[in-house]
């Protein structure tokens, strides 16, 4: 059973997509996202790309984010965030989009959309997520202050710098990985 683990919604159970395609983060993995996050989270407007349930969105606005865009090509995963977001009444705080997040990326900075915290966690081995991060790093989609959070196995590689985004740090949870980058001048732009 998937549970919201902090915030206002604390303990509410979360639906899941059928099938071995979409995994959730687990619980200790949100948790400690959540806690690599705390001094982003109030009021931050989310970009969840390859959303799957929409747990680490739904996470974020139970401790206190005002906004997120979640984002899956999968039919049965956006049906699953939309049930989620009804049963914790955030209709209205949650826009849902159905596609592929990597062309819908360049929609929304075509858009002159911003946002404090990305999430980008893509199928694993699939290479969606050097794909991804290269277009976010191009993009203006990341505010100067945000933060983008990757998700892979620990066995998949990531780069120092993707554009203009910059590692902070990796950290290590079993078979995850989650590395975190801050906006950074592009490296082509640099003297």
């Amino acid at each position: 059973m998937l549970r919201v683990i902090g915030g206002e919604f604390r303990g509410r159970n979360l639906n899941t997509v059928p099938g071995e395609n979409t995994r959730p983060p687990l619980a200790k993995v949100r948790a400690a996202v959540a806690n690599v996050l705390v001094d982003y989270i109030q009021d931050a407007r989310i970009l969840d790309v390859f959303a799957g349930t929409g747990s680490y969105s739904i996470e974020l606005l139970s401790r206190g984010a005002s906004f997120a865009t979640c984002i899956d090509k999968s039919r049965k995963a956006v049906e699953v965030i939309q049930k989620n977001v009804a049963s914790l009444s955030l209709v209205g705080r949650v826009r849902v989009i159905s596609g592929d997040s990597t062309r819908i990326i360049k929609t929304l900075d075509d858009a002159e959309e911003k946002y404090g915290i990305v999430i980008v966690a893509p199928p694993y081995f699939a290479g969606l997520d050097d794909k991804a991060m290269d277009l976010l790093g191009k993009s203006r989609l990341v505010e100067p202050a945000g933060i983008v959070v990757l998700q892979q196995h620990k066995r998949e590689l990531h780069a120092e710098s993707y554009g203009t985004l910059r590692l902070r740090k990796t950290y290590s949870y079993g078979e995850t990985k989650i590395s975190t980058y801050l906006v950074g001048q592009d490296q082509d732009q640099a003297f």
